[in-house]
């Protein structure tokens, strides 16, 4: 028997499948489209070169023009400042001190360090009358290579001659035989550009003269001032910071791959260039790449060729993915089941097939009890592993035509169709319960499986999935409340049930206003002597319609709705004002998970200590093995710091839970009290007086006191006093009674009234007042 997957789910109905494989073209259109594919290439290829090289060549006239200009502009600044030479070389004191009688240091003072480092010149000489070297200098600061004879070109030879030329044909003698210069300045001073190995420099010429109408002059050449300023680097960034280039360099050619504008001289004869990287470099790049482009092209289209003959298969091969896929979508991936909603779907389709109207159809809800306390006592994997044990036990239990569905972490729906009868059904799910709530072993784990099923039938409870999934649910919540480890069949009462539930919880919220809950105590007596060393506290409820009601009634609705803190805080609050009215024994009071794990337990018990004057040593907590298999930073705080404070801790129901050893030692309770379901076996089950012993023995060597619960024989009072348990509780001591009435009795003795301290609980819910 199997249950059937989606697969023959999908298969069974008819489906339509989208078409993408796309129209076949033939040999000569397949060839004409890679042609022209590659035509069109070529020729947006050649476009754009073409219009990059339109584009560059207009860029480099530009860039050409910004450079000449800004090498004309830095010129007249030059030229500007060569102005000022006039006034070092056309006055008295330089006519005197050079021509009439030459003066060294004079000369040195007025040329060298007044117009070489002031002015910034790289080199300034004057030249007697026979051209020989007068005076020369050249600044620390200037370039170390730049001669006399270098910077003396025959460029600059030949304007020397031609100033002392007009010099001399510019004097004139006066009436009084006194000779001057009548020509202009501009005469006997010249600039131009030469160039110094490979460099260039500006050179101005000017014959040394003095003041116009000044002192008389002698009739022959003069002597010449040459001043030289080399084009550096300094020149060449002023330059580039007034333009938009990356770099400017001077060279005697323009290199490969960069632009240049010219430098020359009077003749128009080049000099040497002004070169830089071009802005525009775009076509440099596409023709070095063209062919590593052209490689691409025929790579491209070959795979384009090989692409569209491979693509028919590549279309199917993405359809069986995208059915793979949603497969995966469809199914859980640590069973194999389909999911809820998938399951849903093909759960109504199978309502609407013909297995459905072939006998008997029924809906199991199945979950798994307690998942959660496996995953924290043993770990993840072994809850995993549980899961899929489960789902095995199901599915070796289905037939062809059953579909099992994962509806949520711990909860199954199996649906079982083609039954002969609604008994025959029922049969198979009573078989398949006692198939899984057996012992199994997982890794390494001996796990007691505990699975409770709800059970709903078509058409008694219902003929859509809707109706009988709700039905199965309830019968499923009714079979948790009633004990787990079954299975319940679906009713109406069930229904009547779930209502209330609800009327129960809406009650619940009035008792806490209208003051409706009480507290019993029942006295936990010494083995030894009989005397009554704590009482525990026992929640009751004084319902006004239904009478005096137990917390088996009405807890579990609390814990549902919220309700159970409130009530917690209630309980805790009255007990300790409770146990602060009597002398001497103790008194116990159970703690939920929920108030444990709050934060704020220890806070409010020790508010409620400081309050009532009550003894931390006096009061016990019960909490039970659930509560600790939380293990949460909280919970492991406020047991220790509930602890620091002498309030006792006491470990309820040992040994019916996921009992671990390891928090027994960890938190080093003080009270280990044992289940009445071990007590109550006692003289019909010889291995239960054992089991007593070995708790015992256990709680001795932790250093526990025993409390043994549930004790209603003299027989089992023997036995659990001769087994070693120091603390009796159960109805041969006493039941659960109001204070007064255990006060009446003479179990306890209550302490004279101390200022406005309550009243103790009577018995009534008047006694709930305050």
């Amino acid at each position: 028997m199997r249950a059937t997957t989606e697969t023959e789910v999908l298969a069974s109905s008819p489906a339509r499948t989208l078409d993408l494989k796309p129209a076949k073209l033939g040999n000569y259109s397949f060839v004409a489209l890679l042609v022209g594919m590659f035509a069109a290439i070529v020729a947006a290829f050649i476009f754009v070169l073409s219009a990059i090289l339109i584009y560059e060549r207009e860029s480099s006239v530009r860039e050409i023009s910004s450079v000449e200009r800004a090498y004309e502009n830095h010129k007249l600044r030059l030229l500007e400042r060569i102005e000022r030479i006039e006034r070092y070389a056309a006055s008295n004191a330089a006519y005197v001190n050079t021509d009439t009688a030459f003066d060294p240091e004079w000369v040195r003072s007025r040329f060298g360090r007044g117009l070489a480092v002031r002015e910034g010149y790289d080199l300034v000489a004057i030249f007697d009358r026979d051209m020989n070297e007068a005076f020369s200098y050249r600044p620390e600061s200037g370039p170390t290579d730049l001669t006399l004879a270098s910077a003396l070109s025959p460029e600059t030879a030949g304007l020397t001659t031609d100033i002392r030329q007009r010099y001399v044909t510019g004097l004139v003698t006066a009436r009084n035989g006194d000779t001057y210069f009548s020509g202009k300045m501009k005469d006997i001073s010249a600039v131009t550009e030469v160039q110094i190995g490979e460099r260039i420099a500006i050179v101005a010429v000017m014959a040394i003269v003095p003041d116009p109408g000044g002192i008389p002059m002698r009739r022959d050449v003069p002597h010449v001032l040459v001043a030289v300023k080399l084009i550096d680097a300094q020149a060449l960034a002023d330059m580039l910071s007034s333009l938009s280039l990356a770099n400017l360099f001077l060279e005697q050619t323009i290199p490969s791959g960069m632009n240049g504008a010219a430098i020359r001289d009077e003749d128009g004869t080049a000099l040497a260039y002004l070169t830089w990287d071009p802005m525009a470099r775009a076509s440099q790049l596409i023709l070095a790449s063209a062919p590593v482009l052209a490689v691409a092209l025929f790579v491209i289209l070959a795979v384009a060729l090989l692409i569209l003959r491979r693509n028919t298969a590549a279309y199917r091969e993405l359809e069986i993915r995208k059915r793979d896929i949603l497969e995966a979508a469809r199914h859980d991936g640590l069973t194999g089941l389909l999911r809820r909603d998938f399951f849903l779907a093909t759960a109504d389709d199978l309502l609407d097939g013909p297995l459905a109207s072939a006998g008997t159809l029924g809906v199991i809800y199945l979950d798994i009890d307690d998942l959660t306390q496996i995953n924290d006592a043993f770990g993840h994997v072994v809850g995993d592993h549980l899961i899929q044990h489960v789902v095995s036990v199901m599915q070796r239990k289905c037939r062809t035509g059953d579909i099992i569905g994962r509806m949520g972490g711990d909860e199954f729906v199996l649906i079982l169709s083609g039954r002969p009868s609604s008994d025959a059904l029922l049969d198979e799910v009573k078989e398949l319960t006692a198939s899984l709530n057996r012992a199994a072993m997982l890794d390494d784990h001996p796990i007691e499986v505990s699975c409770s099923i709800g059970v709903a039938l078509r058409p008694d409870h219902g003929t859509r999935m809707p109706s009988l999934l709700r039905a199965a649910d309830v019968a499923l919540q009714r079979c948790r409340a009633g004990g787990r480890r079954q299975f319940k069949l679906f009713d109406k009462a069930m229904d009547e049930e779930i209502r209330e539930r609800r009327r129960l919880r809406d009650e619940l919220r009035q008792a806490l206003e209208r003051n409706e809950f009480d507290l019993f105590y029942q006295p936990i007596v010494d083995a030894r002597d009989g005397k009554v060393r704590h009482l525990e506290a026992l929640l009751r409820w004084h319902h006004p319609e239904r009478g005096l009601l137990a917390p088996g009634a009405f807890l579990d609705v609390a814990e549902e709705t919220g309700l159970i803190d409130p009530i917690g805080a209630w309980v805790l609050q009255r007990a300790i004002r409770d146990a602060s009215t009597w002398d001497g024994a103790g008194v116990s009071v159970n703690v939920c998970a929920t108030q444990v794990g709050s934060g704020t337990l220890p806070q409010q018990i020790e508010t409620l200590l400081a309050e009532t004057g009550l003894p931390p040593s006096r009061l016990t907590l019960e909490v039970t093995e659930t509560v600790m298999m939380d293990r949460s930073g909280v919970i492991d705080d406020a047991i220790s710091e509930l602890s620091r404070f002498g309030v006792g801790i006491a470990i309820d129901d040992f040994g019916t839970g996921y009992s671990s050893l390891s928090y027994l030692h960890e938190y080093r309770f003080q009270t280990l009290k044992i289940d009445r379901s071990f007590v109550a076996r006692l003289g019909t089950d010889p291995k239960a007086q054992a089991i007593i012993r070995s708790l015992v023995e256990l709680a001795r060597t932790l250093d526990m006191t025993v409390v043994a619960e549930g004790v209603e024989t003299e027989e089992q009072k023997v036995m659990l006093a001769s087994a070693g348990c120091q603390m009796l509780q159960g109805y041969l001591f006493s039941r659960p009674k109001p204070v007064l009435e255990l006060a009446d009795q003479g179990f306890i003795q209550l302490m004279p009234k101390q200022g406005a301290m309550p009243e103790v609980s009577t018995g009534s819910s008047g006694a709930l007042a305050g």
